[in-house]
Parts: C-alpha cells; sequence; structure tokens
C-alpha cells in the first residue's frame, strides 16, 4: 500500500496550480494522483507530473518536476532487479537500449501494449500504458526507453513506458539474448487436451462456451493443446503445449485421443484421462513466453515414474463407462 498522503500533495498541487491561474478543487486532485499512483504504477512525482498537465494549456507548464528529470543511469537489462530494490522511492527511473522479442495485448483499456524485450545481459517485460500515447511496438524493433520506471510483481522485474517516458527507435542491432524461456520440473496440473477451435480465416482461437465471440457464426474444428504447470521445486510455471509438443508428451497421437472421444462421448472425461498420463512426469520444456506462460517448442519427458497410458485399455474403459443406451 502506497504511503503517500494524497491530500497533502493535492493541496500542494492545487497552489502550483494556482500560480498559473488554474482552479482545480483539492478532492478531485487527489482522486486523480491516487488513480496515477494505485492504478497506473507512477510514483509520487511522476504523478503530480501527470497530474498537473492535465489541467495545463498545452503552451504553459506547471513547476513541478517531473519524476527522473535529474540525469537517469543507463541501465542494462540485468540491472534492473538491483535498481528497483535500491531506489529511494517505489520505483527507480532508467534509461535502456533494448531489443523488442515479442509483443501482445491484454485485455485492459490502460495497457496499449506489452512486450518481452532484452539487451545481451538478460530479459524482461515491459508494460506500454495507453496514457503514454507512444509509438506501437513490433518483434525486431531496437529502442531506446528514456525515463522509464521500474516495477516488480511476484518477483517477476519489469519496466514500464509512461507519459513522461520517451521511445526512439535506433537504427542498430542488440546482440540480445534469445527469447526461450526454460523450466525443468513435475508437472503438478494439466489443462485441456482436445478442445475445439474457430475455423474463421486465420482466428484459431480456442472455444470454451460454444461460439467464437469475434464470429459466433463460424464453424469449430477439433484440436490438441495442453496447458501443463510444471514446478521446479522454487516457481511454478505455466506451459502450452500444441498438437505435437502434446503428442510428445503424453506419446498418445490426435487421432488416439478422438478414437477415446468417440466412446466416452464427452470431452471433459476424456481430457481426465489424458492428464493422468501427464500429471506426475518429470519434463523440460522450452519456448519464447507470451501471456506469462511458456509457448512450448520443445519438451523433453525426464523421468516417468507414471505407467505409459495404454490407449486399448483407455478405449475399453471408455466403452464400460459410456451410457448403456448409447453403446446399443
Amino acid at each position: 500500500m502506497s504511503d503517500i498522503d494524497y491530500t497533502e500533495t493535492a493541496e500542494s498541487l492545487q497552489n502550483d496550480l494556482a500560480d498559473e491561474g488554474v482552479e482545480v478543487a483539492v478532492d478531485t486532485l487527489e482522486q486523480n494522483l491516487r488513480d496515477c499512483v494505485e492504478t497506473y504504477s507512477l510514483d509520487e512525482a511522476a504523478a503530480v507530473r501527470t497530474v498537473a498537465s492535465k489541467y495545463t494549456p498545452d503552451d504553459e507548464s506547471v513547476n513541478v518536476t517531473p519524476a527522473g528529470a535529474e540525469e537517469n543511469e543507463h541501465i542494462a537489462v540485468a540491472d534492473i532487479a538491483q535498481r528497483h530494490d535500491n531506489a529511494e522511492r517505489e520505483s527507480a527511473w532508467v534509461d535502456a537500449t533494448v531489443e523488442v522479442l515479442s509483443t501482445w495485448t491484454i485485455d485492459a483499456d490502460s495497457v496499449a501494449q506489452k512486450a518481452q524485450i532484452a539487451d545481451d545481459t538478460g530479459k524482461a517485460e515491459l508494460t506500454v500504458w495507453a496514457s503514454a500515447d507512444a509509438p506501437a511496438l513490433s518483434e525486431g524493433d531496437v529502442v531506446a526507453l528514456g525515463n522509464v520506471p521500474t516495477d516488480e510483481y511476484q518477483g517477476t522485474y519489469s519496466l514500464k513506458v509512461t507519459s513522461d517516458s520517451t521511445v526512439e527507435f535506433q537504427d542498430e542491432d542488440i546482440d540480445a539474448v534469445d527469447n526461450l524461456e526454460h523450466v525443468e520440473g513435475r508437472v503438478v496440473q494439466a489443462r485441456e487436451g482436445i478442445v475445439d477451435r474457430c475455423t474463421h480465416d486465420d482466428c484459431t482461437r480456442v472455444i470454451n462456451t460454444g461460439n467464437c465471440p469475434d464470429h459466433p457464426n463460424a464453424d469449430t474444428e477439433r484440436d490438441f493443446r495442453l496447458k501443463l504447470t510444471v514446478d521446479d521445486g522454487h516457481v511454478a510455471r505455466d506451459a502450452v503445449l500444441q498438437q505435437d509438443e502434446a503428442e510428445a508428451a503424453l506419446d498418445v497421437t490426435f487421432e488416439d485421443a478422438m478414437g477415446i472421444l468417440n466412446d466416452t462421448l464427452d470431452v471433459d472425461d476424456t481430457n481426465e484421462m489424458l492428464h493422468k498420463g501427464i500429471v506426475g512426469k518429470q519434463v523440460s520444456v522450452a519456448g519464447p513466453e507470451i501471456y506469462g506462460s511458456i509457448q512450448a517448442e520443445d519438451i523433453v519427458v525426464v523421468e516417468n515414474t507414471l505407467d505409459d497410458l495404454d490407449v486399448d485399455a483407455m478405449l475399453v474403459e471408455a466403452r464400460e463407462a459410456r451410457p448403456a443406451a448409447l453403446s446399443e
């Protein structure tokens, strides 16, 4: 929880605005400041600057010091954690030159874009706030980030692009580390298995509620996808396995899985059977991280203390569990 005295800060800002001939109620300024800090993770100085800019004509400025206005340190990605932990305020404000490894969007109006960034020392996540009005980033871009705050959530360190930040594209190459994440550990949970995908153009969205929310009239087709949680003894990581990787992990083909489904007539029952063939295995998974999950490009079963899935036995089990009326 923030230790900022919002009322005192709002009163001080009100006086600064009044000196510029701008009158704003203290409670309004207080709420604006609170939104900047608690919603957009700005520190106090950045919040004051952002709120002041909101009420100041374009050709004027309020005499407040923006966060990071002093000389920022140009840091390597590997130093983000140390700079954040040693910051006197909630964040350290830094400069960095990085390569964009991947980008994605999330369902949040306040966030314009998320990205994984790297230099030759390591990787980190970047959040671009919608209020920053920053240029869109693409995979492979090299950008100089100026005046960006650090952040930490559950042990993961990142950078943020705010309205006080700068993003400048660079005509240079960076020998960035690759975008592969790796985890080796025991599978503690499995989800999905046989899924339905939207067939509209290149949508391929996995459908969980009958119709694609973007293409409600489109047909669906069956596919094979597993979601795993792998625990390495220190942290649990999520991994997504598409058909080839799912077949390799289970040692069961998609066609065999569909054969089981044809007997059970229940996707959930079939997937539960399939999960028994992976939960408990020691696996090594590698692939790029998107949306917080490793998109598996390679999976190796390091240790298997489970009995291999017996498809014939599973078919027998499925037929025995099938309602008698449907077996006739």
